[in-house]
């Protein structure tokens, strides 16, 4: 290893790091300042109508329908998650912002929100007018896939230490993301620690995404040759490395994965590849997960798994928001 090398020889100096400076310190500012403008994560209009349904019973419908609506219940947790609070201190809140704003909204108790939260369909929304742009002008975009892990609640190595037997809920999730390169997350779930990233990238692509993307990068664990095929048979470039033992079959239905690994052979390094399809962007992801930890956290709050699963998209959406407000540019200095 290179800190190892260093040991032994001290005539080897660490290489510098490169140093960088942000450019647009105004409006980075000013977008930090918004992510604390509560007002912004509300809907534009009349809240009452949005959140409540006036109207619990439909002619023609049997049976009652829900008092509360989804993008009210999905407010809730986004404010719950954003806060990191307790789930009777986030019902407070809301009872308290009400209040002041005098709307007659009421807000559920701590169990049926619970309840609500997992039965509630989520999707992951877009925010960022230059993604809209993009997509309307019908310019193809590059997904990055990685994951990783976060804990939730659970007193496992306790269990495990007093009783003498296997707990049966791992202390941890594992979150698998796709985003693009300017942070905007397109796909996000939360899975257990025994699934592999190789078979969620499969679930995580849509047929949607066949026709709008035009590069997929993630790291060697995402490696197949079918998928490979598959994704360049639809237009994508599978910026994947192979294998270092990966050879030559010469067959049709490795195409791509041929190319690949002629081309590394004949460049003698799989940093060539790494620079022709510019897998250095995958660097990125690594930095959204650092950035979702550090400003978000690294835990998940919720206990159920369909719960868990609607956390991952809420973390999803504020991220988005995020990215709406602004962000920062930055430049190699001198």
């Amino acid at each position: 290893m290179p800190y190892k090398a260093k040991i032994v020889q001290s005539s080897i100096k660490a290489k510098k790091r490169k140093s960088y400076k942000v450019t647009n310190w105004t409006e980075y500012n000013n977008s930090l300042k918004k992510r604390g403008c509560l007002s912004l994560y509300l809907p534009y209009g009349d809240l009452k109508g949005q959140f409540i349904n006036d109207q619990p019973y439909n002619l023609g419908i049997s049976g009652r329908q829900s008092t509360y609506k989804t993008p009210y219940i999905e407010l809730i947790y986004m404010f719950y998650r954003l806060f990191g609070w307790g789930m009777r201190q986030i019902i407070g809140y809301f009872e308290d912002l009400w209040r002041l704003k005098k709307l007659e909204i009421p807000v559920p108790s701590f169990g049926h929100l619970s309840d609500l939260f997992a039965a509630i369909p989520l999707k992951i929304k877009q925010f960022c007018d230059k993604l809209a742009c993009c997509v309307l002008q019908g310019e193809k975009v590059t997904l990055i896939f990685d994951s990783t892990g976060l804990r939730f609640g659970k007193a496992s190595h306790w269990y495990e230490t007093k009783y003498d037997k296997p707990c049966d809920r791992k202390p941890w999730k594992k979150m698998h993301l796709a985003m693009d390169p300017d942070f905007n997350i397109h796909s996000l779930e939360i899975t257990d620690c025994d699934t592999s990233d190789s078979e969620m990238m499969d679930s995580m692509i849509n047929q949607e995404d066949f026709g709008t993307t035009e590069k997929i990068i993630a790291d060697g664990a995402y490696y197949s040759i079918e998928r490979s095929k598959k994704l360049y048979d639809k237009g994508i470039i599978p910026v994947i490395p192979p294998p270092s033992h990966s050879v030559v079959h010469g067959k049709e239905s490795t195409k791509w994965h041929d190319k690949i690994v002629n081309y590394v052979k004949e460049k003698g390094t799989v940093y060539a590849f790494h620079k022709k399809y510019d897998y250095g962007k995958r660097a990125l992801v690594e930095a959204q997960n650092s950035r979702i930890k550090r400003c978000i956290g690294d835990s998940l709050k919720t206990q159920r798994d369909s719960s868990q699963k609607n956390e991952g998209i809420v973390i999803a959406n504020l991220i988005n928001k995020w990215n709406s407000f602004g962000r920062c540019i930055c430049m190699k200095a001198g």
